[in-house]
């Protein structure tokens, strides 16, 4: 039985779709990506010489953020079958914004003259809310 609070998964996910079909500006976008407290760690390669202010890959930090806020937001409030299909759907997400992100090209227009391979860790810092009672 539904109760009144109950989500609609595909609703969740519609209402991202939307989101993600109205992105803000590029500055509103690489604005919000710094509030998403995103860390960049280099594991091979010198990271100076990447382009981090790429468009494509501000975009995909940017949906990956807004997806992970539906997740936080979301997912707890689903009833148990409601959060394997959520679930599902947002692994189906996440894989996808994760494979944008192997393909994006994060190389200076002037490439510098010996090929260099570079190999990045992204994740998201933590938020330690602390709850009043």
């Amino acid at each position: 039985m539904k109760r009144k609070n109950d989500k609609d998964v595909l609703k969740i996910f519609g209402d991202f779709e939307k989101i993600l079909h109205n992105k803000p500006s590029i500055e509103k976008m690489y604005e919000d990506v710094r509030m998403m407290k995103f860390k960049i760690r280099p594991v091979s390669g010198d990271i100076s010489l990447l382009n981090m202010g790429n468009t494509r890959f501000i975009e995909t930090l940017w949906s990956l953020g807004k997806l992970d806020e539906i997740f936080q937001k979301e997912f707890k409030k689903l009833q148990p079958e409601q959060q394997e299909v959520f679930y599902r759907l947002f692994d189906d997400m996440y894989q996808k914004f994760q494979h944008q992100l192997n393909t994006i090209n994060l190389k200076p227009d002037n490439p510098v003259e010996r090929a260099q391979i570079f190999e990045v860790e992204i994740y998201k810092e933590a938020s330690l809310k602390k709850k009043h009672n």
